[in-house]
């Protein structure tokens, strides 16, 4: 049988802690993203985005998302944001 080196296993370990850590991060993500983009009241939307927006930018703080990417899903979200708000306007 080979022998496994320890840095190996250290690594192993390692990934294993990480990836635990970012799946929390992400579901965050993913979860205030689809709270902002579900919300129907009007007024609701702009806290939803900002809290959003605050997580992306938490995630990319963390390096668990690159900016570029946060950038873009802001983009997007406000963009969302802005036609909701514009339709609640209108009805």
């Amino acid at each position: 049988m080979a022998k496994r080196h320890l840095s190996v296993e250290k690594r192993a370990r390692q990934n294993i802690k990480r990836n635990r850590r970012n799946r929390v991060v992400k579901s965050a993500i993913r979860g205030a993203l689809k709270q902002a983009a579900a919300s129907s009241d009007p007024a609701q939307i702009p806290k939803l985005a900002t809290n959003a927006q605050r997580v992306l930018d938490r995630a990319v703080s963390k390096r668990v998302i690159p900016k570029n990417r946060a950038a873009r899903l802001k983009s997007r979200l406000m963009k969302k944001a802005a036609l909701a708000k514009k339709a609640g306007a209108v009805d």
